[in-house]
């Protein structure tokens, strides 16, 4: 019975050996699950603090976007505006050119009315009443001529002042457009 007991006591303290290292397996097993929660924990703490402060940027970033588009909108509707103006303006110049023009041949035919009388030397008196109506319409057409200038120099004014102004809004524009990123430059990416 000795042998047995002894057996018994063999097989007693293997079963205690293997129980603990069962229980020593199952501490590092606790302790593995505890340490990989842990940075499971950190690592959603962390995404979700990164994911927080994109969102905000992202926000950030639209609403300054939103900002500058609208004033963007604001400069191609104002050129929009001046490229209009300045289009009626081109217009009324063309008008008043072919106005010019028609004047310029008008003065010509009447100076020719002038050069014919003068070598006709039949009726002195004919001659120069002829001569004095072809001056008064001469006059008459130089006066059309004045008017038409007059239109063409109002409407390059306008077009000069229509053109600063796009000038203008396009510096502007460009200044926004060249801002317009320097939000973006707070990520590394």
């Amino acid at each position: 019975m000795n042998i047995d007991k002894q057996e018994a006591r063999e097989i007693t303290t293997m079963v205690e050996g293997t129980l603990l290292q069962f229980k020593d397996a199952m501490k590092f097993q606790e302790e593995q699950n505890l340490r990989i929660s842990r940075r499971t924990s950190h690592m959603l703490r962390y995404g979700l603090a990164t994911i927080i402060l994109l969102s905000i940027g992202v926000v950030f970033l639209t609403w300054s976007q939103k900002n500058d588009m609208r004033k963007m909108n604001g400069y191609v509707e104002g050129m929009t505006k001046d490229i209009s103006v300045m289009s009626n303006a081109i217009v009324k110049m063309q008008t008043s050119m072919s106005t010019i023009e028609g004047g310029i041949n008008k003065v010509a035919t009447h100076t020719l009315s002038i050069s014919s009388s003068i070598t006709q030397k039949e009726n002195l008196v004919e001659t120069l009443s002829d001569i004095a109506d072809t001056v008064k319409l001469m006059q008459s057409d130089a006066h059309g001529l004045g008017e038409s200038m007059g239109n063409v120099n109002y409407n390059l004014s306008t077009i000069n002042k229509h053109m600063k102004s796009l000038n203008r809004k396009l510096a502007a524009m460009g200044q926004d457009v060249n801002r317009m990123p320097s939000p973006t430059r707070m990520f590394p990416f």
